[in-house]
């Protein structure tokens, strides 16, 4: 495992600058094989495999798993919805006719308080673009 300082703080930066979230005091990022998320007494173990999970691919976008397990902490850049169109989005469609500025963006979706998942919000298109896994859907839509 490698630490790299710079992508985990720029990155910790970006969550911070752009959703409002400050991850818990528990909560590590560390560079194995990109940005990755997990509590910290990880760190300090030997592990075969992967260790916390994806926070950011590799163009450093953030993942959809972060959005999910951290996503309750955003204070900002965040769309809730109705029960319907939450089912809808978690079935994998997008939300159309939506403006939320001339910048497109990632945006995290809610339903109540619940965390659907990440979305992308097109500026050109004025919609915002479904980013949930397919994987991921089903276990989302028996939730809501």
């Amino acid at each position: 495992m490698t630490f790299i300082g710079n992508k985990e703080k720029n990155f910790r930066k970006y969550l911070e600058n752009h959703f409002g979230m400050v991850l818990p005091a528990d909560v590590a990022m560390f560079y194995a094989g990109g940005v990755r998320v997990g509590n910290k007494e990880i760190t300090h173990c030997r592990i075969n495999g992967e260790m916390g999970y994806a926070a950011c691919d590799a163009g450093f976008n953030p993942t959809n798993a972060l959005a999910q397990n951290f996503g309750h902490l955003a204070t900002k850049n965040t769309i809730t919805l109705d029960a319907a169109k939450a089912r809808e989005f978690a079935l994998g469609r997008g939300i159309g006719s939506t403006d939320l500025g001339p910048k497109s963006h990632f945006v995290i979706v809610k339903y109540d308080e619940f965390v659907v998942g990440l979305g992308y919000y097109d500026a050109e298109e004025k919609k915002v673009k479904n980013r949930i896994p397919e994987k991921r859907r089903r276990k989302i839509i028996n939730e809501i």
